[in-house]
C-alpha cells in the first residue's frame, strides 16, 4: 500500500464564481492573482461541472461525492442532510484530524447538517463590523470576517495546552459566500468595479483567498497542507434570460473552478 500522506487539508469553496471571470480560465474582466497563484503551482481543472447551481446541495455534494437524490439536501431550506451519509469532516474526523469550518452565509447553517463531523463549525453571522444583513436577502459575512476567524482558529490550535495540539492534522473548510447578489465590495474594490460589481466581489474576494494562504505560510503551515479551491455553482448574468442562478443549467452557473 501506498503510504499515507502526512498533510492537512484547507478546503476553500467560493460561491457564485464562474469559471470564466478567474484570469486563470481566461477571464479578461478582473485579475485574480492570488487565485491565478495557486493554479500556477498546482493542478488546475479544465472542465469541473457543479452538481447543482444551488449553494446548499452544492456544498452537501462537494462534502459528500453524492448526488442531491442521495444525500437528500435538494434546496436552499426545507431539506436536511442524510444522517447515514459520509463527508469529508466525518471522514477526517475519524481518521484523526482536528475539523473546522467557517461559513459565510445563512444558506450553510447548521441546521441543514452540513456541521456533522466537524469539531468547530462556525456559523455565527452576529459580527457587526463584517455582517451584511440586509433585509430581503440571506444574512452574510464579509470575507475578512472568514478569513479571520480561520485564521484565529488556526492560532488556537498552538495555545498550550489546547485540547487539539498542532501536531495533529488538520481538515479546515472555509466558505466565501462575496460573489452571490447582491453585489457591493468593500472599497477599495467597490470604487474599482463600479460598472462591473460582480467583478469586484470576485477581486475582493482573491484578496482573501490571498489572505488566507499567507496566514497559511506565516504559520508555517504552507509545506504540508493540501489546498483545494472551488466553485459551488457560477451566476448566469443575463445569459439565456436568467439574471443570478438556480433555474437553467448553462455553462454560466455550472462551469466552475476546481484548482
Amino acid at each position: 500500500q501506498p503510504a499515507t500522506r502526512d498533510s492537512n487539508v484547507l478546503l476553500i469553496t467560493l460561491d457564485t464564481l464562474r469559471a470564466d471571470h478567474l484570469s486563470c480560465y481566461g477571464g479578461k474582466t478582473v485579475s485574480t492573482p492570488n487565485i491565478d497563484a495557486l493554479a500556477a503551482r498546482g493542478v488546475r481543472f479544465a472542465q469541473a461541472v457543479a452538481q447543482v447551481p444551488l449553494t446548499t446541495p452544492s456544498h452537501a455534494s462537494i462534502l459528500t461525492g453524492a448526488y442531491p437524490q442521495v444525500h437528500k439536501l435538494r434546496d436552499n431550506g426545507g431539506f436536511v442532510l442524510d444522517g447515514s451519509i459520509p463527508t469529508l469532516a466525518t471522514l477526517t474526523r475519524d481518521a484523526g484530524f482536528d475539523t473546522a469550518a467557517f461559513v459565510g452565509a445563512a444558506v450553510l447553517n447548521r441546521h441543514f447538517g452540513l456541521h456533522r463531523g466537524f469539531n468547530h463549525y462556525g456559523d455565527n453571522l452576529n459580527e457587526k463590523r463584517d455582517a451584511k444583513l440586509l433585509p430581503g436577502v440571506v444574512a452574510e459575512l464579509r470575507g475578512e470576517a472568514v478569513t479571520r476567524r480561520a485564521l484565529d482558529w488556526l492560532d488556537q490550535r498552538a495555545t498550550p495546552g489546547n485540547s487539539a495540539p498542532p501536531t495533529r492534522n488538520f481538515f479546515l473548510w472555509t466558505h466565501y459566500y462575496d460573489a452571490h447578489f447582491p453585489y457591493d465590495a468593500p472599497e477599495p474594490f467597490g470604487s474599482r468595479f463600479q460598472k462591473d460589481k460582480y467583478s469586484g466581489e470576485i477581486a475582493y474576494v482573491d484578496h482573501q483567498v490571498g489572505q488566507l494562504l499567507k496566514g497559511l505560510a506565516e504559520r508555517g503551515l504552507a509545506e504540508r497542507t493540501l489546498v483545494v479551491l472551488m466553485a459551488d455553482h457560477g451566476e448566469s448574468l443575463g445569459d439565456h434570460g436568467e439574471f443570478t442562478h438556480g433555474v437553467f443549467l448553462y455553462d454560466s452557473t455550472m462551469h466552475i473552478p476546481l484548482i
